[in-house]
C-alpha cells in the first residue's frame, strides 16, 4: 500500500480539506431540501427537483466516516488521548449545542430539557463519531492486516448493504411469494447477529482502505461509473416509489444502500486521485476545513432562521436553482458563524 504524497508547502493531505468542505456542503443542501421532500406533491416538478438533488448529496455523512477513518486509523493515537481530547471535545459540543437548539425551539423548561438530552437532529452524527472513536484501539488491529482489513470489507459489503438492499428491492417490487421469501431472508439475518460488520465501522475503514492503495485509472473509472450509475439508480427508484405509494419514501437514499455506497466511494476517489495545485485555493479550503465542524453544527439553526424570518427556502422559486442558491447561502452563514466562534478561546478548542 502507498499513501497520498501530503503538499510539500504545508504538509497536509490536501484533499481530505476538500473533501470535508465538499461534504459539508452537500449535507447543508440535503438538509435545506428534507422538509420540501417530504411535504410536496410527490407527482409535481418541486418534488422530482428536489428529489434530483437530495439523491446527489446523500454522500455527503458517508464521506465524513470515510475521512475519519483515513485519518484516525493512519497513526497509533493512546486510549487516554483519544479520550481525553477527540471524544472529551465532540461530548461537550455535543452537550453545548444540544441546549442551545433546545433553547431556539422553546417551550416548557421539561420540554427543553427533554429535548437537549437527546440532541437535535443533525447531531446523531456527533454520537456516531463518538462511538466509532471509542472502537478506533479494536479496529487497529483488523486495518493492521491486509487480508484481515479487505475480509473486513467484503463482510460488511455482504452484511450491512448488499443483502438489506436486495430485501428492501424485493418487498418493493416482488410479488407476495417474493416478499415473503425476502421476510424470511430478513430474520435469519436480524437473527446471525453480525453486528461486528454492520453501522458506520465499515465507512470508517473504507476510507483508510483507498486513502493506502493505489488505483489504476480503470479501477478509477469503473469507480466512477458505478458512481454515476448507483446515483441514476437511487433517483429511479425514489421516483418509481413516490409514483406508487404517492408518497416520499426514503428507504432507497439510506446510508447503507449499495447505490448510495457507490456514490460515496466516487466521490472520495475522485477527490483521493484530483491533483489541488492551486496554492491559493489550497488555502482557502485549508481555512474552510478548519471551521467545517462549527459549520455543521450550527447549520440546521440557520436553515430554521433563514426560513422563519427570511421567508427563503427551496420553494421560494424554481427549484432547480432555489436548492442550490439556499444551499450556498447556509454555507456562507455557517462558515461565517464558525468562523467567528472559533476566534473566542476555548469555545474554538471544545465547541467548535
Amino acid at each position: 500500500m502507498t499513501a497520498p504524497v501530503a503538499d510539500r508547502q504545508t504538509g497536509r493531505t490536501v484533499y481530505f480539506d476538500y473533501l470535508r468542505v465538499f461534504a459539508t456542503f452537500a449535507v447543508m443542501v440535503l438538509h435545506a431540501s428534507a422538509s420540501t421532500w417530504f411535504a410536496a406533491d410527490v407527482n409535481g416538478f418541486q418534488w422530482k427537483t428536489v428529489n434530483f438533488y437530495i439523491c446527489i448529496t446523500r454522500w455527503g455523512v458517508p464521506v465524513f466516516a470515510m475521512i475519519s477513518g483515513a485519518l484516525f486509523l493512519n497513526r497509533d493515537i493512546p486510549i487516554r488521548r483519544i479520550y481525553s481530547r477527540y471524544i472529551c471535545r465532540l461530548a461537550i459540543s455535543f452537550a453545548v449545542w444540544a441546549i442551545i437548539y433546545a433553547a431556539f425551539a422553546g417551550g416548557s423548561i421539561r420540554t427543553m430539557i427533554a429535548s437537549a438530552a437527546v440532541g437535535y437532529y443533525h447531531m446523531w452524527y456527533i454520537l456516531m463519531t463518538i462511538g466509532l472513536y471509542m472502537c478506533i484501539p479494536l479496529i487497529k488491529p483488523i486495518v493492521r492486516n491486509e487480508a484481515g482489513m479487505k475480509y473486513y470489507l467484503v463482510l460488511a459489503f455482504i452484511f450491512a448493504f448488499a443483502i438489506p438492499e436486495i430485501v428492501t428491492l424485493a418487498k418493493s417490487l416482488g410479488n407476495e411469494t417474493v416478499i415473503k421469501a425476502a421476510g424470511a431472508l430478513d430474520d435469519n439475518l436480524h437473527d446471525m447477529s453480525m453486528h461486528v460488520v454492520l453501522g458506520y465501522t465499515g465507512y470508517f475503514i473504507l476510507g483508510y482502505f483507498l486513502h493506502r492503495i493505489t488505483l489504476s485509472r480503470k479501477q478509477r473509472i469503473a469507480i466512477y461509473v458505478s458512481g454515476l450509475s448507483g446515483f441514476v439508480f437511487t433517483v429511479g427508484m425514489e421516483l418509481l416509489f413516490a409514483s406508487r405509494n404517492q408518497y416520499s419514501g426514503g428507504i432507497y437514499i439510506d446510508y447503507f444502500s449499495v447505490n448510495i455506497l457507490m456514490e460515496s466511494i466516487a466521490v472520495f476517489t475522485f477527490c483521493r486521485y484530483h491533483q489541488f495545485k492551486g496554492r491559493r485555493w489550497n488555502q482557502l479550503f485549508k481555512n474552510l476545513s478548519k471551521y467545517s465542524f462549527g459549520a455543521y453544527l450550527v447549520h440546521v439553526l440557520v436553515i430554521e432562521q433563514v426560513t422563519d424570518r427570511m421567508g427563503l427556502d427551496v420553494l421560494s422559486f424554481n427549484p432547480v436553482l432555489s436548492v442550490p442558491c439556499t444551499g450556498f447561502a447556509v454555507f456562507v452563514l455557517s462558515f461565517s458563524v464558525s468562523a467567528l466562534l472559533n476566534r473566542i478561546p476555548a469555545v474554538n478548542q471544545y465547541i467548535v
